[in-house]
């Protein structure tokens, strides 16, 4: 079943053996793994923050650009084009880190799976083995929650007027409802390694939202920085 990612699992497993050797407890291993991978992938996730700053920088452009040309289809495409390249958009370039992040996400349930039953931890004690689920659904709730509030907070308070409350709280909602529907049922230390990587990932957006984050990202991109001056 998991044969088409061994390669990756057989990675992960010497990876995570090394934090083992370090911390002396699978769970404590599984949350400096996660910090690992997530700082591994941090320019990823920067590119990624970038683009999204990028589309809101030129939404009203991009609208304006609609409105003139919404007869004609082949024009509109053009300039939307045009409009992409100038401000350096590039649409597909969003889902760079979750399409890196699936593969490691389904190796890790794999590994968890097939081993799991070896693994345990101080930090998680209604379990005996990480190969069990969690009976008390604390992890998944917990990911889910950290995962929701992270995606209710813009990369910018001007975003922040982008869309509507209503909007942001029925797509995060959406999502919630997935991630809930994956890790319900998924090893537990699936879930502690969701949930650590969902707590990196309100600490990125807090960090883009300071001072020094915008300005690291705005140092990315010429467009950014005119819009800004």
């Amino acid at each position: 079943m998991y044969a088409f990612v061994q390669p990756v699992i057989n990675i992960l497993a010497s990876m995570l053996q090394v934090f083992f050797q370090f911390a002396q407890d699978w769970g404590i291993a599984i949350v400096l793994f996660t910090l690992f991978i997530r700082g591994l992938l941090f320019p990823l996730s920067l590119r990624t923050a970038r683009q999204t700053l990028l589309q809101g920088a030129i939404r009203p452009e991009l609208k304006l650009i609609q409105e003139q040309y919404k007869a004609d289809q082949t024009k509109l495409m053009e300039e939307t084009m045009n409009l992409y390249r100038k401000a350096g958009v590039k649409p597909f370039s969003m889902f760079s880190t979750a399409i890196v992040q699936m593969p490691i996400f389904m190796a890790m349930y794999g590994l968890f799976f097939t081993h799991g039953a070896q693994m345990s931890s101080s930090l998680i004690p209604w379990v005996a083995s990480f190969a069990q689920f969690d009976p008390w659904h604390l992890l998944p709730a917990l990911a889910a929650g950290l995962t929701f509030i992270t995606s209710m907070i813009p990369l910018t308070a001007e975003m922040s007027t982008d869309s509507s409350l209503i909007t942001r709280m029925l797509s995060s909602a959406v999502m919630v409802v997935v991630f809930l529907m994956v890790l319900w049922k998924a090893p537990v230390a699936l879930g502690l390694y969701w949930t650590s990587g969902s707590l990196f990932g309100l600490l990125e957006r807090g960090f883009y939202r300071s001072r020094l984050g915008r300005s690291v990202l705005m140092r990315g991109s010429s467009f950014l920085r005119a819009k800004q001056e």
